[in-house]
């Protein structure tokens, strides 16, 4: 692997900078829409499970100090049975939201990418059409990833087994930090076509599921070290992210709600987590067209209104 190939991610980097600003009104709206939605997922979800968490708390404290046999008692207990299924449903809806927020943001800057790669003037309805033409493609290969990301998890859980086995408590502790750290980076590495297959199944209309993940394996070689070197990257601004988040300090020691340094840090965390979220595949979209064009593949676009005429590159005059 020589220098030119790892540092190639500052072409990328710059490449997909300027791609922003192609089609930027939609991209604008695309963001603007994905905040919105994140922050008022974060804002929703807080103060709902935070409420019936703290409810179930209060009661869970008076039931010790309360007789058996009393009416408050079995009201406490009887009101705790009635919240735990109420705090498990907002729990599902998280799930379901989370899913919704992070795909939106997703489906979308890949096709607004794919089109600005090309040039192509991409309108709201185009933009629309090509969601409910290709969304069922990347939930497809999105169950396939989380399959194999699960099952990375648990291959890495069973090979720790042998490292408890270390005299000391010290020694332990320096090689699970080394060994989760280990096998971070080398997740980092893998996911790469994990993420390529989310962006095959978007622009590729015959591509999704397993076949979504064999040719974003092909198109990934030689890109492989780039693709592994921006992941690094990514997650060093999300890191950036999260420490800045937790480092806020609302004035007036957060007396309102709505100032509470919870939420803001919240907020921070979610929506700044989100724009790298679209800046990732925004960046893994101008890697799939780099890798068709270097693989000399076709690339069929199918949201324009623009039709593309064929060229017929048959021998001319009969000549072999």
């Amino acid at each position: 692997m020589n220098s030119h190939q790892f540092f190639h991610f500052i072409v990328i980097l710059k490449e997909s900078i300027k791609i922003l600003f192609k089609n930027g009104k939609l991209m604008l709206l695309v963001t603007t829409l994905s905040l919105i939605s994140s922050s008022i997922f974060v804002s929703i979800f807080d103060f709902s499970s935070f409420s019936l968490m703290r409810d179930m708390l209060a009661k869970e404290s008076l039931i010790p100090i309360s007789s058996s046999n009393s009416a408050e008692f079995i009201s406490n207990l009887f009101e705790m049975k009635e919240n735990f299924p109420r705090l498990l449903a907002v729990y599902l809806a998280f799930i379901i939201s989370y899913f919704t927020v992070t795909f939106f943001p997703m489906l979308t800057s890949i096709i607004v990418t794919s089109e600005s790669y090309n040039n192509k003037n991409l309108s709201l309805k185009d933009l629309s059409l090509g969601f409910v033409k290709s969304w069922t493609r990347p939930c497809r290969t999105g169950f396939y990833t989380s399959i194999f990301v699960i099952g990375y998890v648990f291959l890495v859980i069973s090979m720790a087994a042998p490292l408890l086995a270390y005299p000391n408590l010290l020694s332990i502790l320096v090689v699970v930090i080394f060994y989760v750290l280990f096998a971070y980076i080398f997740y980092l590495y893998l996911s790469s076509i994990w993420i390529m297959s989310l962006v095959v199944s978007v622009v590729d209309q015959e591509s999704c599921g397993v076949g979504a993940l064999g040719k974003s394996a092909a198109i990934m070689k030689g890109q492989k070290m780039t693709a592994f070197v921006l992941n690094v990257v990514l997650n060093l601004v999300n890191l950036g992210v999260y420490l800045g988040s937790k480092m806020i300090r609302v004035r007036g020691g957060g007396k309102y709600w709505i100032f509470d340094e919870k939420i803001i840090s919240g907020l921070i965390l979610v929506n700044g987590s989100c724009l790298v979220r679209i800046f990732t595949f925004v960046i893994y979209t101008v890697l799939y067209f780099r890798g068709k064009e270097g693989n000399d593949q076709g690339i069929e676009l199918q949201w324009s209104d623009v039709d593309y005429a064929k060229l017929d590159i048959s021998p001319l005059g009969g000549v072999p």
